[in-house]
């Protein structure tokens, strides 16, 4: 099949995680895929463009910013367009963005299906949620509800986000939930580097617990050190490592001072994306204390991919991955003393680690992987699949 790939984003952190491995998983499935927008598919570092654009971003006011988001959906109804005629793609798949419905359009003009790929409501998460406030959340919120209600098919990330999009309107049936998959080649399981334990400072007989990503304050973090300082205090050998950093350093970095476990604690910095299986194979246990409610966080299918037990919160975005009590343990939401205990469960046993760990990835194997997203895609785009 002949794909159309469209994204606009810088294609960095997750995202440009996401948007690279499925175009690989496409092709290595033997699909043409072509992909579009500002930055195309190299790595922001190797393009001068999303370096730009990214000094553009930073620099101007937010209503303007917004204004030309809106500008956008003109100039990628007209980039799709040209492509459609010129690459004859038997689908559309477009990484949905705020106010950008060109793509959508096009595909509806020129009878070509388009399957669009949902990862989080933007109207919502930009309305102060987190890092931003937008200023046109009533468009942004009738554009999203349009865009996804009018695609052929809307893939979500998460149970949980499939419900919000019916809630505000999507109907019922349109959103597939396919949660986000991993490179099990890239992502397999490996021994631990002494070396590199050494040098973080973990003692050779320490259970270690991990977590990897940008240090944000809905990941949790504080219930982890939290849970962690409860199990030191109990005279357990815990060392917990966390991979990368983020604006939510500082507090934890205090809270680690305040509660005494600087010899228990390692915060690395930031690492790159092909070093993280190093760092998890250090793991004993793999941690995701908390996300937002319709996240599908990457990093939790990469522990089950290096074979690790994972311990999430008892939330339906982490049930369309974990299963619990067999490939992984889950706890209740925002409970320290609850994750504490779980952590506690797996220190006393090993052995039990050891059989979730390869459960985890067993199911990698046989579902949370990138190639099976794209086939599953394929199959959705289809004719006779086609709405």
């Amino acid at each position: 099949m002949k794909i159309l790939y469209h994204h606009r984003t810088l294609g960095d952190g997750a995202e440009g995680i996401h948007i690279r491995e499925m175009v690989r998983a496409f092709r290595a499935l033997g699909h043409d895929v072509k992909v579009i927008g500002p930055a195309g598919e190299k790595r922001p570092e190797q393009s001068r463009k999303s370096r730009m654009l990214g000094t553009v971003k930073r620099a101007i006011p937010t209503v303007l910013y917004e204004l030309l988001e809106m500008a956008y959906t003109a100039y990628s109804f007209y980039r799709t367009a040209r492509e459609i005629w010129g690459f004859r793609p038997d689908f559309i798949y477009d990484r949905y963005i705020t106010f950008n419905a060109g793509p959508v359009l096009a595909g509806m003009t020129f009878r070509v299906p388009v399957c669009l790929e949902v990862n989080a409501p933007l109207a919502l998460e930009r309305s102060g949620e987190q890092d931003e406030t937008l200023t046109f959340r009533a468009i942004a919120s009738k554009m999203e509800k349009w865009i996804c209600a009018h695609a052929t098919q809307t893939i979500v990330v998460s149970t949980p986000l499939r419900e919000y999009l019916e809630s505000i309107g999507v109907p019922k049936g349109k959103c597939i939930v396919m949660p986000n998959g991993v490179d099990p080649v890239r992502f397999a399981p490996r021994d631990r580097g002494t070396a590199l334990a050494q040098k973080l400072g973990i003692g050779t007989n320490a259970f270690v617990v991990g977590f990897t990503g940008v240090l944000r304050p809905w990941h949790g973090l504080d219930l982890l050190v939290a849970a962690v300082a409860g199990l030191v205090n109990k005279g357990l050998d815990v060392f917990l490592l966390i991979v990368g950093d983020g604006p939510h350093q500082t507090p934890i970095e205090e809270m680690v001072a305040k509660l005494g476990l600087g010899k228990s604690v390692c915060i690395t910095g930031r690492v790159s994306h092909d070093q993280v299986p190093d760092y998890v194979a250090l793991f004993d246990v793999a941690v995701s204390p908390r996300a937002t409610f319709y996240a599908s966080p990457m990093k939790v299918v990469e522990y089950m991919a290096l074979g690790k037990p994972v311990v999430v919160p008892r939330t339906p975005n982490f049930l369309d991955m974990v299963d619990d009590g067999i490939n992984g343990i889950t706890f209740d939401d925002g409970n320290a003393a609850a994750l504490e205990e779980s952590l506690a469960r797996l220190y006393e046993s090993r052995d039990t680690c050891k059989t979730l760990g390869e459960q985890a990835r067993r199911k990698v194997d046989d579902r949370l992987n990138w190639r099976w997203n794209a086939i599953r895609c394929c199959d959705l785009m289809q004719p006779s699949s086609s709405r």
